[in-house]
């Protein structure tokens, strides 16, 4: 479940590793430690749909009266994140199961 996703597009490899470093360090004293992180960088060519690459990592976020709530960040590589915006409608029409859900 992911109700609240942001993405944070990194110029390079490298910005995107210090960024996710940084997040898991300060991630707890910013009141939304890390929970979960999917890497899709490291998966094998044949698992990925598309060549589709990014890191996510979900954030638990506390707020008043224990309120709970999970948030999503994606990171991208910004050539990937080009593709990702172009690809993004061919994407809605291969997961559609209804003419009406891409119109």
């Amino acid at each position: 479940l992911d109700p609240v996703r942001c993405t944070v597009v990194c110029r390079s490899p490298s910005d995107l590793c210090q960024f996710a470093s940084w997040l898991l360090s300060r991630g707890e004293s910013l009141g939304m430690p890390v929970v979960r992180i999917k890497n899709r960088f490291a998966l094998a060519d044949a698992t990925q749909i598309d060549g589709y690459r990014d890191l996510m990592m979900s954030v638990l976020f506390t707020g008043r009266q224990d309120l709970s709530i999970i948030g999503e960040i994606q990171l991208h590589e910004q050539r990937f994140h080009r593709n990702k915006v172009k690809m993004h409608r061919l994407y809605q029409v291969k997961r559609a199961s209804e003419a009406e859900q891409i119109i």
